[in-house]
């Protein structure tokens, strides 16, 4: 496995951005979170577009089977195509600073707490939240490998799209 480093000396960091279906479905927002992640720095070092299976969104979220919001949340992002990108930052770690971006889960308190947030910004709902983001180095490359179909090997960053 690849080791990801979460200090900023020069390396890149990486994370996993889903731009979920209702977001990728409209061009404004779509684009709009497309220009705040080139703002912060973050370089696209990969991307897919993607419609799963509900299957596939199943296996995709299943450490929330179980709770309230799983069978909600996997008919959304089996719902329609979704954009995902892997994220890279040149100077701060990526995993957490993709997720300060997005705010809070829960839009409307994103609203009260983080109104420049992409989920305060762009959100509807708690499972319609706009954006999906890895909460840690492992759920990336564990996330990578459901997204892409294979284990997660850094790129040759010389080719990441600013």
């Amino acid at each position: 496995k690849a080791v990801v480093s979460t200090q900023s000396t020069g390396k890149l960091t990486y994370t996993l951005a889903l731009l979920k279906p209702d977001v990728y479905a409209n061009t404004i927002s779509h684009r709009a979170i497309l220009n705040k992640i080139k703002e912060e720095q973050f370089y696209i070092s990969e991307e897919r577009v993607l419609k799963w299976s509900k299957a596939q969104a199943e296996e995709f979220y299943r450490e929330h089977r179980g709770k309230f919001f799983f069978q909600r949340l996997t008919e959304f992002m089996s719902s329609g195509e979704f954009h995902a990108l892997v994220l890279a930052h040149p100077t701060e770690p990526a995993v957490s600073k993709w997720r300060s971006m997005l705010g809070v889960t829960k839009c409307y308190r994103a609203r009260e707490t983080d109104p420049e947030s992409i989920r305060a910004m762009y959100g509807l709902s708690d499972t319609r939240n706009a954006c999906h983001g890895s909460d840690s180095n492992e759920s990336f490359m564990a996330e990578y490998a459901a997204i892409f179909g294979a284990d997660w090997q850094p790129p040759n960053d010389q080719h990441a799209s600013q």
